[in-house]
């Protein structure tokens, strides 16, 4: 089951899409995942504070929203500007990027766009409701967007880009960023500056 559906993203993501239909990707992701469902994350946060009542100092959850909110939007927002510019599309599955993005976050860790994910969700709950709800929406989203990560797009970025994205898999983090920079580049991202 899981193969067939990388079978299947693999497909969609080799095809190439016009200007228009990668805005209408990223205007159709950008909906789902920085409204409807931190939307959702809300709600269930409000109900979920009826059975669970642990009283944050509302100051402390202020900051937090916010450094949390800027740090995931910024981080999101450069990987998705990577996958547009570098890519030739977006991290949406219909305007999948065309080439493999291994430079700017991607450089860092091989899931940008997670690690962003995971720290907006906690500032959304924080700001919103509280911080124990954003706390509970960065877990689910790190296991959640984690787990779809490593048992489905990376078999279909296998499956679209070989031993490029193997040799990219082995050198780079899953989520936690590496920071520090190797004296050596690697062949890939020599290759990429032609």
């Amino acid at each position: 089951m899981i193969q067939r559906i990388a079978d299947a993203l693999a497909r969609l993501g080799r095809q190439r899409r016009s200007t228009w239909q990668r805005v209408g990707a990223l205007v159709a992701g950008g909906a789902v995942f920085l409204v409807v469902f931190p939307g959702l994350l809300v709600l269930f946060g409000a109900w979920l504070s009826g059975w669970i009542a642990f009283d944050w100092p509302r100051a402390l959850e202020l900051v937090v929203a916010v450094l949390a909110l800027v740090a995931g939007v910024l981080v999101a927002g450069w990987a998705t500007v990577a996958q547009w510019r570098i890519g030739e599309g977006t991290p949406a599955p219909m305007a999948a990027a065309q080439h493999l993005v291994v430079r700017g976050p991607y450089r860092l860790c091989r899931n940008p766009i997670l690690l962003g994910g995971v720290f907006y969700y906690l500032g959304v709950g924080a700001l919103f409701e509280s911080l124990t709800v954003g706390l509970l929406g960065f877990v689910v989203i790190a296991v959640v967007g984690g787990s779809y990560f490593k048992f489905i797009e990376e078999k279909e970025l296998v499956l679209r880009f070989g031993d490029e994205y193997r040799e990219y898999r082995e050198r780079t983090p899953f989520l936690i960023p590496r920071f520090r920079r190797s004296v050596r580049r690697a062949p890939i991202e020599r290759e990429r500056e032609r």
